[in-house]
């Protein structure tokens, strides 16, 4: 069964985000901030079962999205996960450029995002 990091600060969200990865089948874990994905990431890595992908929320508190997106890549051991970028804020060039530098995906947090966060897992996570 394929697995998703769910990175999110926003409660309702995220329990939306989780209730959605449950009905596609996915195992799933949570992560309400930064701090929190790094210390799950960490462990994932000790126990060797890393997760096939991450949806990430960019602005949170303390350790935001940017900087876990930075730290994933810059560690060989993570720097092959799938990263989904989430955000609920105006996108920039900048920030889809930033993204694209990771081969990262980005989705905004508008309209049917659910939908679509499921379709692309899927399409992502396919392959095994």
């Amino acid at each position: 069964m394929r697995s998703v990091l769910v990175v999110e600060d926003d409660d309702q969200l995220r329990k939306v985000l989780t209730t959605t990865l449950e009905g596609l089948g996915f195992r799933y874990e949570e992560a309400p901030d930064g701090r929190a994905a790094l210390q799950k990431l960490c462990q994932a890595t000790m126990d060797g079962a890393m997760y096939d992908c991450m949806l990430l929320d960019i602005v949170m508190p303390e350790i935001d999205g940017w900087q876990v997106l930075d730290a994933v890549k810059n560690n060989p051991l993570w720097a092959p996960l799938t990263v989904v970028v989430l955000t609920g804020y105006a996108t920039t060039a900048k920030d889809v450029s930033r993204v694209a530098g990771y081969d990262g995906v980005h989705i905004e947090k508008k309209g049917s995002f659910i939908k679509i966060v499921g379709e692309l897992l899927d399409r992502l996570l396919a392959t095994d």
